[in-house]
């Protein structure tokens, strides 16, 4: 699906690649770093390609105005962002996050959501940076992500396509970039996907497109991948009962290692763009294909006339669709009836 490839976390995407997996654990951590740990070694033993954090300081992202239900008691009322800050991680807990990823060899990156995460990110030596669909439009942001010059992954959720292209504007010419397809809806339904506007993406803006997939289960994403998605991404928990937000939208690592399997197969089945005879097919095709065979006993010297041939298997002698090069032309030898005629007859 995209037009060219792309070299992505030590991996190469694009056309006839294996659709690359990313494990969005997000904040299903629920801020312990020890329980993130666990579910960035599940990931990697399931068949992630890569595992993604969500990075944030709440009082950087959500305005003190903004209320929201407590949900340790729902009775009383709190600033969101102390909702979020329960999920915070600190730079050292992301050291410990990023150096254990290595012990596992699996890329870990993550989506900053305010300038000092993304500062922190980028001192940590992230190896790409994903833009969360909420900031398609959020220019600043997107300027300072630019001068970073590492890959992005930009989701575009809500967004239009005016919109798509005055992000893309601010990044492609430092950063290369790939467009992720996303309803941002929790979860999404069928119904809201519109897989087919990945191909209208991928032909307007030039760039390698996969998608953000929200839905229950596998099937949107392996269709997707069918359509050909250079990257898949979607939420992972070890237990969809753990108690956060994202975690019941989230794929458990059953479902993963299935999706992995199944993307690569997907892989196997698309193949490339040409038509051609399959090895398994050339044994087939000799007995199953049609040849010229005689109805009836041929004398040598005789001129051979349709009458006296039949279109029978199997296809080793002188193929159906050929008739017209021996009607006419006289045998050389005797030929018994049924015999499947071979070009030497004549």
């Amino acid at each position: 699906m995209s037009n060219s490839n792309l070299e992505f976390c030590g991996k190469l995407l694009g056309s006839n690649k294996p659709t690359f997996i990313v494990a969005e654990v997000g904040f299903n951590h629920n801020g312990d770093v020890e329980l993130a740990k666990k579910m960035i070694q599940s990931a990697a033993e399931n068949g992630a390609d890569a595992v993604k954090l969500q990075t944030f300081v709440a009082k950087e992202m959500i305005s003190n105005s903004l209320i929201a239900d407590d949900p340790d008691n729902p009775s009383n009322k709190i600033p969101f962002y102390k909702f979020f800050q329960r999920y915070e991680l600190s730079r050292s807990n992301y050291e410990t996050l990023f150096e254990y990823a290595k012990t596992l060899n699996i890329p870990l990156f993550s989506t900053p959501f305010d300038t000092l995460s993304l500062e922190m990110l980028v001192d940590l030596g992230v190896p790409a940076i994903k833009i969360a669909s909420p900031d398609l439009t959020f220019l600043p942001f997107l300027e300072k992500v630019s001068e970073t010059g590492l890959p992005v992954i930009l989701s575009t959720g809500m967004g239009s396509e005016e919109e798509i292209l005055q992000s893309i504007k601010i990044l492609q010419s430092k950063c290369p970039i790939i467009l992720l397809h996303c309803v941002s809806s929790y979860p999404a339904q069928y119904e809201e996907m519109n897989l087919r506007c990945m191909e209208t993406m991928k032909a307007k803006f030039k760039l390698p497109v996969g998608l953000s997939d929200h839905t229950m289960g596998n099937l949107t994403a392996i269709a997707a991948a069918s359509l050909g998605a250079v990257l898949i991404e979607k939420h992972f928990t070890l237990d969809r009962n753990l108690p956060g937000v994202d975690q019941p939208i989230s794929m458990e690592p059953q479902e993963l290692k299935q999706l992995k399997a199944d993307l690569v197969n997907i892989s196997k089945i698309m193949g490339d763009d040409k038509k051609q005879i399959q090895p398994s097919e050339i044994v087939v095709k000799k007995s199953a294909r049609r040849s010229l065979v005689a109805k009836l006993n041929i004398s040598a010297g005789t001129v051979l006339t349709s009458e006296m041939v039949s279109f029978k298997r199997p296809g080793t002698g002188i193929p159906a669709a050929e008739i017209n090069a021996v009607v006419g032309k006289p045998c050389k030898r005797d030929v018994r009836a049924e015999e499947v005629l071979t070009w030497d007859i004549f």
